[in-house]
């Protein structure tokens, strides 16, 4: 499976990047220019795109009358993959690529008449690329492309400043590896969404929307090992789709991104005493969750917990509330303004590149292999029971202690409620589909309370830093963080009920 990593460079180091001892050092020959455009197309309802599938028309300006056209899958349910075909003009002919894709749904997609008839430019790309062939240890190549250039819309820009790495065979650590000697010359970023993403979203003329979890795909004879790897990268993919989110200060993408986030740190937990990551990436891993939760608290405050507090207030619209939700939303903007730095600083590029070698390059194994007889090698069908059965455990155990009022206590069974749904959500397809729907739903009903008076607990210390002072937004701020511990009080004595149905729930024969 090829493997692919696209970074942005800054552009003042484009230059830099081109003469950089590493990439001529491990280059096979001198390195190529090419001077490319790519015009891309779709129908007027981007019918290709809902598909998860992009078309393309490339020129080489260095080959006289040269066309070839792309077609990529962007669709994980029906395979990524990428064919293409020489042209004899500049027009796109997708039926010459039906022939090739093993997707039926795709392939006659590729093949319809009326679609082809429909096409026309949508957006184009004009990039100066240099190219290096990048030998590795073990005899295999490494394609390095490092583009500069233009991407346009209509009369909307957006300059092209990236490195490209793609790994067909062979060991994909090895890719980010390479990654990482750059970056620790050059402040490189995860370039989040593809370049065909960043295209459709100029012309719909709107950000991307936030990326929610995709459902995982496990066959009943994949291994322990293979399933933890997919999950992974499933998690790791939720992260970095978002972050352009974020970098816009989009309130829902900072929220898919945390989750991406927990759901990845929960299957590490799960699978701790098996595939052991390294410490320094687990500290980091830690540090950008937190950084992420400061930025979401005051999101949170100001978007829906004053809204439980204006229902006190006896005034429909919270305007009794106006002047605190003006300061809390102050704070959401600053906290985004910072997280800004957290997302640009070369320790989360890192971070990522770090996650994205171990979980490709299975880097857990010693030596390169298994140890012998490793849960990891049996059946995941069979080595995903104890797994679930420690997460159920620990949820009872959590829920047998809980003083209900203890607000750390609760947010402590909340995490392990959490953890055991994410387990039993990745597992979902090895598993029995009603009594998981069933288990899941219950948890999520039971996170939901949970994460009301979490976020009451969260709104009381962030108040308490707005209530000094004078003026309408400090008593305001007073009144409220009263009124929430009074609601919040009565809710706890509320658990019991929900606490002992999901404490008898189990799903781990």
């Amino acid at each position: 499976m090829e493997t692919e990593l696209t970074l942005k460079v800054p552009p003042a180091a484009l230059e830099r990047i081109r003469s950089h001892p590493v990439l001529a050092e491990r280059a096979r020959g001198a390195p190529r220019e090419h001077h490319l455009t790519d015009t891309w197309y779709d129908t007027p309802e981007r019918e290709l795109w809902k598909h998860g599938l992009t078309l393309r028309v490339r020129s080489n300006k260095d080959e006289q009358d040269s066309w070839i056209q792309i077609a990529r899958s962007v669709s994980a349910p029906q395979g990524r993959g990428a064919w293409e075909s020489a042209l004899p003009g500049g027009q796109p002919q997708p039926a010459l690529l039906a022939r090739q894709v093993k997707s039926a749904a795709l392939a006659r997609l590729l093949a319809d008449e009326d679609i082809a008839a429909r096409l026309q430019p949508v957006f184009l790309s004009s990039i100066r690329r240099t190219t290096w062939d990048i030998v590795l240890p073990d005899g295999r190549q490494l394609a390095c492309a490092l583009d500069a250039g233009d991407l346009a819309c209509g009369d909307r820009h957006a300059q092209l400043s990236e490195l490209e790495l793609a790994l067909a065979r062979g060991d994909p650590a090895e890719l980010f590896a390479l990654a990482l000697a750059l970056h620790q010359d050059i402040p490189l970023e995860l370039a989040g969404a593809s370049l065909a993403a960043r295209g459709h979203a100029m012309l719909a003329d709107e950000p991307a929307p936030a990326v929610k979890a995709e459902r995982i795909r496990l066959g009943s004879r994949m291994s322990l090992e293979d399933a933890f790897q997919r999950i992974g990268l499933s998690c790791l993919r939720q992260v970095e789709a978002n972050l352009p989110g974020v970098l816009r200060k989009d309130v829902e993408s900072l929220h898919q991104m945390r989750v991406g986030l927990r759901r990845l740190r929960a299957l590490l937990d799960m699978f701790a005493h098996l595939a052991a990551p390294p410490a320094e990436m687990l500290d980091s891993l830690d540090w950008l969750s937190g950084e992420l939760g400061a930025a979401r608290d005051w999101d949170v405050l100001a978007g829906s917990t004053l809204d439980h507090a204006a229902d006190g207030t006896g005034c429909a619209d919270g305007a009794d509330l106006a002047a605190l939700r003006s300061a809390a939303q102050d704070k959401a903007n600053g906290a985004h303004k910072q997280l800004l730095h957290t997302l640009h600083a070369p320790r989360t590029t890192l971070l990522m590149l770090q996650l994205g070698g171990w979980l490709r390059g299975r880097q857990w194994r010693e030596g390169g292999a298994l140890p012998k007889n490793s849960a990891l090698a049996a059946r995941a069908t069979r080595g995903l029971r104890p797994l679930l059965r420690k997460a159920e455990q620990r949820l009872a155990r959590r829920i047998a202690k809980l003083d209900p009022r203890d607000a750390p206590a609760r947010h402590r069974v909340r995490i392990a409620a959490k953890k055991a749904r994410y387990a039993a959500e990745f597992f979902h397809d090895l598993l029995p589909a009603k009594r998981t729907k069933r288990y899941t739903v219950r948890l999520a009903k039971l996170q939901d309370r949970l994460g009301v008076l979490n976020d009451f607990a969260v709104a009381d210390r962030l108040l308490d830093g707005l209530a000094a002072g004078h003026g309408q937004a400090p008593r305001q701020a007073a009144w409220a963080r009263g009124y929430l511990a009074a609601v919040g009080e009565a809710e706890s004595r509320r658990l019991d009920k929900p606490l002992r149905r999901v404490a008898k729930r189990r799903i781990a024969a």
